[in-house]
């Protein structure tokens, strides 16, 4: 199956050439592009802080009717046993993504690379996505990222040294750049001391036109949803923690190109969602007024063992879908055009609804786009 996707890196060279970027030896647009200085919201560096000290009335739990319990389908056509029933809790007020941002680690793990959303919404999508490492520590990382020219002042972290192995891992890491600080959706709207648990969803569904992909195999898939994902603000209302919870699980399904189908539950271990502050993000230009929501996917998928085994080796161009059931409303705001973005105009982020083997549907706030996954053979 990972012989058929050598053919990516020739049609793809240059998709990566065009997306790269971000820290030493990339392409100088792109990094301009990615840092705080593009499109930015009210919030973003130097921004205005909203009024703080708003604080809920219904301290450490969420809001009177923020509950949402879905009824599932059964387990399987002419089942009479019923699947779990989930209860997702909605996050008060609303949630701005800062400089259009989302970001990944690079193939090389040399560096986080941040990169404008609109790039990964484009019909192209963002490319070079580092998948999840077979090993716990790459020797001589540290060696290579020094002579990519990767400064530690400059570019923040440099050598990505993955977590703990985990080849089953579609995207070593993934996240959004967003404000710390929730804002009301209504004049007098508490959004201080809340905390809500729901649920995080992804679908890597590979498009019918990934290079590679022959007659007589089917698209790949990769889909999971993460249960137990605890959000918290403070008295000020600024988003102060973001964790799983313990006993989190993580839901998968899967479907290589042959057509074998793997469903799977694992234990999701700390860490696997979580605060990626600004200082470890190139071009970070000194921000605290924001950080990235970020999927350590790799942390996540730690102890799956063998049981993913068949989808340890999917490539290609891939949809990929994100949906975060405990946020109301995730927003871009608009923004002015710059030398390296064009104008945005205020969009409300909704997710794609995804259900993965008996869990009820994921629905709520969420980016679409496309992505390239593992675009080389194995270094």
């Amino acid at each position: 199956m990972f012989e058929k996707k050598r053919i990516l890196f020739l049609l793809a060279t240059s998709a990566l050439l065009v997306s790269c970027g971000g820290g030493g030896g990339d392409t100088p647009g792109t990094t301009a592009a990615a840092s705080t200085g593009g499109a930015t919201s009210t919030n973003a560096s130097g921004g205005a802080q909203p009024a703080g000290g708003t604080t809920a009335a219904n301290s450490g739990t969420p809001a009177a009717g923020s509950t949402t319990t879905q009824k599932p389908p059964a387990t399987s056509p002419g089942s009479t046993t019923p699947a779990p029933t989930a209860v997702d809790q909605k996050l008060n007020g609303y949630v701005e993504v800062v400089a259009n941002q989302i970001l990944y680690i690079r193939r090389n793990r040399i560096i986080y690379l941040p990169v404008v959303m609109s790039e990964f919404e484009s019909d192209r999508g963002i490319v070079d996505v580092a998948a999840g490492s077979p090993v716990a520590h790459i020797d001589g990382l540290e060696a290579q990222a020094a002579a990519a020219g990767c400064n530690r002042t400059n570019d923040g972290t440099c050598a990505v040294q993955p977590p703990a192995a985990a080849p089953a891992a579609p995207i070593a890491a993934f996240g959004i750049r967003v404000s710390k600080y929730v804002l009301p959706t209504a004049a007098g709207q508490a959004v201080g001391n809340q905390t809500v648990v729901g649920r995080i969803a992804i679908d890597l569904t590979e498009r019918t036109d990934s290079p590679g992909l022959s007659a007589s195999e089917v698209p790949e898939i990769m889909r999971f949803v993460i249960d137990k994902v605890e959000l918290s603000t403070n008295q000020n209302g600024e988003l102060a923690s973001v964790k799983v919870q313990d006993g989190a699980q993580i839901h998968v399904y899967g479907r290589s190109a042959s057509g074998v189908e793997v469903r799977e539950n694992i234990p999701a271990p700390a860490g696997t969602v979580r605060i990626l502050p600004m200082v470890d993000v190139p071009d970070n230009h000194g921000d605290t007024t924001s950080f990235f929501l970020l999927l350590d996917l790799e942390t996540g998928f730690s102890q799956a063992g063998r049981k993913l085994a068949a989808l340890e080796n999917i490539a290609g161009h891939f949809a990929m879908h994100l949906t975060l059931s405990s946020l109301q409303e995730l927003v871009r705001p608009a923004a002015g055009a710059t030398a390296e973005s064009p104008a945005l105009e205020r969009k409300e982020l909704v997710g794609q609804s995804i259900t993965v083997n008996d869990q009820p549907p994921v629905s709520g706030a969420g980016i679409n786009g496309n992505a390239w996954i593992r675009m080389y053979p194995p270094q």
